[in-house]
């Protein structure tokens, strides 16, 4: 978790807004504003990224309490369906309160909407921190509990007080 100007809130999201203001801005130029809102189950930001929509370089953070917990990013974000987006090239850190990070890295992922669940299936995962390193073929996370599985084979690797 991270606060008290160790990640500047503003600077954190930035990039993701700008992403969505020129794609706002991009799709006005072309008279495609989208008409639907998103409903319940559906992509936030359905009124400026209509499926079939591509955003490159994104970042997505995520706050409790004002502070960062986790922040996702992605060299490609496609809206699949109003239900689902589908990532690339995914580097994903999590803060804990005792200010260690785990960093999870994956070549591709999905993400639906309805279900809040992250999939990487069949493309591999390393998660690791200082205490551990771990090597999987998939993962299932669920975004609103923040637990997830690792699917296998999987290798496990920990690291005593001494070693990196």
């Amino acid at each position: 978790m991270r606060c008290n100007g160790k990640h500047n809130l503003i600077a954190m999201g930035h990039r993701f807004f700008v992403a969505l203001f020129l794609c706002a801005l991009l799709s006005v130029a072309n008279g495609q504003v989208a008409e639907h809102t998103a409903g319940k189950g559906e992509f936030p930001a359905l009124q400026l990224l209509p499926p079939g929509s591509v955003v490159r370089g994104i970042s997505l953070p995520r706050y409790e309490n004002h502070c960062v917990t986790a922040l996702l990013r992605a060299d490609f974000l496609e809206i699949v369906s109003r239900h689902e987006a589908r990532m690339e090239k995914i580097h994903t850190i999590l803060y804990h309160q005792n200010g260690e990070t785990t960093h999870l890295r994956m070549p591709g992922a999905r993400y639906n909407f309805r279900t809040q669940m992250l999939s990487a299936r069949r493309d591999p995962v390393l998660m690791q921190n200082p205490r551990y390193k771990v090597q999987a073929t998939g993962l299932l996370f669920h975004s609103a509990t923040r637990r997830g599985v690792l699917t296998g084979p999987v290798r496990t690797l920990i690291f005593s007080d001494a070693a990196p």
